[in-house]
């Protein structure tokens, strides 16, 4: 039994490491889902209630509580949805309108919604919340409805990305 402890001690410190790390990848995930039922984009952003708050902390001051505070969780689906936007091409904006957000366990939800723009061959994207606090923040949109699934990837300083779309 005690040539065990040791490995024990490693394994148990392996795994809490590891919990420690696997926070330190700042990331969220839109999912824009065409509803040709609706004839609407349905978009919902998720993004970790911790990462909010520190968030809000930097980008705002004082203090927050994402959790209990309607005013804190107003501010921060409004900064989500100053960071997002679609357009079909330069000069055509898809006009995203607000749904509402909640909180659900760990994660905070913000919810938008657009006319399913007619025949599309493609969209473009602009995703970066929360780069400007964090610069390894990740934002993965994946788009949903239009064929196969697509995913795009935002990390600091990515511009505009497009996804092609093959209607039937």
């Amino acid at each position: 039994m005690p040539n065990l402890l040791p490995a024990i001690y490693i394994a148990v410190l392996v795994i809490l490491s590891g919990n420690v790390g696997a926070h330190e990848q700042k990331s969220s995930i839109t999912v824009v889902l065409a509803n040709k039922n609706s004839g609407l984009l349905e978009i919902s952003h998720r993004f970790n209630i911790h990462d909010a708050e520190h968030a809000l902390t930097q980008l705002f001051g004082g203090k927050t509580d994402i959790m209990n505070d309607p005013l804190t969780q107003t501010r921060f689906s409004d900064y989500i949805q100053g960071h997002f936007s679609l357009r079909i091409s330069d000069k055509h904006p898809i006009a995203l309108s607000y749904v509402g957000h909640e909180v659900d366990g760990k994660f905070f939800w913000v919810y938008q919604e657009a006319p399913l723009p007619p025949s599309t061959p493609q969209i473009q994207v602009f995703a970066n919340a929360l780069q400007s606090v964090w610069k390894r923040q990740t934002n993965l949109v994946n788009f949903e409805g239009l064929g196969s699934i697509q995913s795009l990837r935002f990390t600091l300083n990515t511009e505009w990305q497009t996804v092609h779309f093959n209607h039937p």
